[in-house]
C-alpha cells in the first residue's frame, strides 16, 4: 500500500474503480484547486495525469480550475501538454522580486509566467481543443467600485467574510462567480452551478491570458484585473469562492478526478478558519482524490509544502533551491502511483472521505 500518497474515493467512485479498474474514460471531470506554490508538489503527478488521462482519451474531459488549478489545466489543454507544464514549472519556480513585492509587481511577474506557459500558440490550442474543455473560475464583487486596495476594499472583503461565516450561500451577496469556458453550449453547460450567482463567458484566443490572470489574482496580494475582453468589472482570484471547490456543481455522470495538495478540502477562501465547512458526503460520491500523505510532506524541505510565505521567509536563491527540491521529490509520488496503477491494485488503497464534523 502507498506510503507517500493518500487515495480517497466516494462510494460510487470506489465501486466503479473496483469493477472497471483505472482508465482514462472513467473520468469526465478534472478539478484543480487554488493553492499557489503548493502546486509544485503535484508537478510530476500532473505529467502522469497527462499520460494516463488526457492523451489516451477519445471522449471529452471537462477541466474545472481556480487560480493555480486553472494555470495547470491550461497546460493540459495545449498541443504538447508535457512541454507546456515544463515551461510553467520553470517560470513559476524561478520567479524573483527585487524587494518586498507590490501587488503591481506580482501581477507583472504573473503575466510573465503566463507568457511562458502559453508560448506562441497556447491560447489557440486551449480554445481549439475538442477533448480538453477548459473552465477557468474567477470572482467579481457584486458591488464593483473598481477598487482593489485601500480601506474601502478591505471593508468589502470583511463583509464577504462575515456573510460567509453565516452561510456559504450568503457569500453571494458580496461576490459572483465568473466561469470562462471553451464549451459551445452556453444554454446547457457541461459544468454548471446553482449555489452562488454565476456569470459565464466564452474563452477565445484574445482573452485566455487575461482570464487566467484574473483566475489567479489574489485580493490584496495582486492587482485586480479590469481589462478582460468580453467581461466587465474588476476580477479576482476564483479561489475566493472555489478554493478547493465544494463539489456541489452539476457535471456529466462520469467520475471526478481531484489531484490535491494535501488530505483536506476547504470549499472557499473564507472557509480556511471554519473547520466545519467541508464538502458534503453526497457531493463526493463520484470523486477520486489523490494527495501526498502527511509523512511525505514532513520529508520535504522546511517540512511543509511550498507557500507564499516563502517569499518573505527565504532569500530568492534559497527559496528557488527548496522549490526545485520539491519538484524532484514529486517524482516519488508519480512513481508510487504509477506502480499502483500498473499493478491494478489502486482500489485496494482507497480510503473513504472523513465524515464532516
Amino acid at each position: 500500500m502507498p506510503s507517500s500518497l493518500v487515495i480517497r474515493a466516494g462510494v460510487r467512485a470506489a465501486a466503479r474503480l473496483r469493477q472497471e479498474g483505472f482508465h482514462a474514460e472513467l473520468f469526465d471531470t478534472l478539478v484543480g484547486a487554488s493553492g499557489g506554490p503548493k502546486w509544485l508538489v503535484l508537478r510530476e503527478l500532473d505529467d502522469l495525469w497527462i499520460e494516463r488521462v488526457v492523451l489516451p482519451r477519445t471522449t471529452p474531459l471537462d477541466t474545472l480550475g481556480s487560480s493555480i488549478g486553472s494555470f495547470r489545466h491550461a497546460c493540459f489543454a495545449q498541443h504538447d501538454p508535457h512541454a507546456a507544464l515544463a515551461r510553467f514549472a520553470q517560470a513559476y519556480t524561478e520567479q524573483t522580486y527585487a524587494c518586498a513585492p507590490t501587488p503591481e509587481a506580482i501581477s507583472v511577474e504573473s503575466e510573465r509566467i503566463l507568457a511562458h506557459l502559453l508560448a506562441d500558440r497556447g491560447a489557440d490550442d486551449i480554445v481549439e481543443n475538442p477533448l480538453v474543455r477548459s473552465h477557468f473560475v474567477a470572482a467579481r464583487l457584486r458591488r464593483d467600485r473598481g477598487l482593489d486596495h485601500g480601506p474601502g476594499f478591505r471593508l468589502q472583503l470583511a463583509a464577504a467574510a462575515g456573510w460567509n461565516t453565516l452561510s456559504r450561500r450568503l457569500l453571494g451577496r458580496s461576490f459572483e462567480r465568473i466561469v470562462f469556458s471553451t464549451t459551445e453550449a452556453a444554454t446547457e453547460p457541461t459544468i454548471d452551478f446553482d449555489d452562488l450567482p454565476t456569470c459565464r463567458a466564452r474563452l477565445d484566443a484574445k482573452n485566455v491570458g487575461k482570464a487566467l490572470l484574473a483566475s489567479g489574482s489574489i485580493p490584496l496580494v495582486m492587482s485586480g484585473v479590469r481589462d478582460v475582453p468580453g467581461m466587465a468589472g474588476t476580477l479576482f482570484d476564483g479561489g475566493i469562492l472555489d478554493y478547493h471547490f465544494d463539489f456541489a456543481f452539476r457535471r456529466r455522470p462520469g467520475l471526478v478526478l481531484f489531484p490535491h495538495f494535501f488530505d483536506r478540502m476547504t470549499p472557499g477562501w473564507f472557509d480556511k478558519g471554519l473547520p466545519w465547512r467541508r464538502p458534503r458526503a453526497r457531493d463526493l460520491e463520484d470523486v477520486l482524490m489523490i494527495a501526498p500523505s502527511e509523512e511525505f510532506i514532513a520529508g520535504l524541505p522546511s517540512r511543509k509544502l511550498p507557500d507564499r510565505n516563502d517569499f518573505l521567509a527565504l532569500g530568492s536563491e534559497e527559496r528557488i533551491r527548496r522549490w526545485q527540491a520539491v519538484l524532484v521529490e514529486s517524482q516519488r509520488l508519480a512513481d508510487e502511483l504509477s506502480a499502483l496503477l500498473d499493478s491494478g491494485r489502486i482500489a485496494d488503497a482507497i480510503l473513504p472521505f472523513p465524515k464532516a464534523p
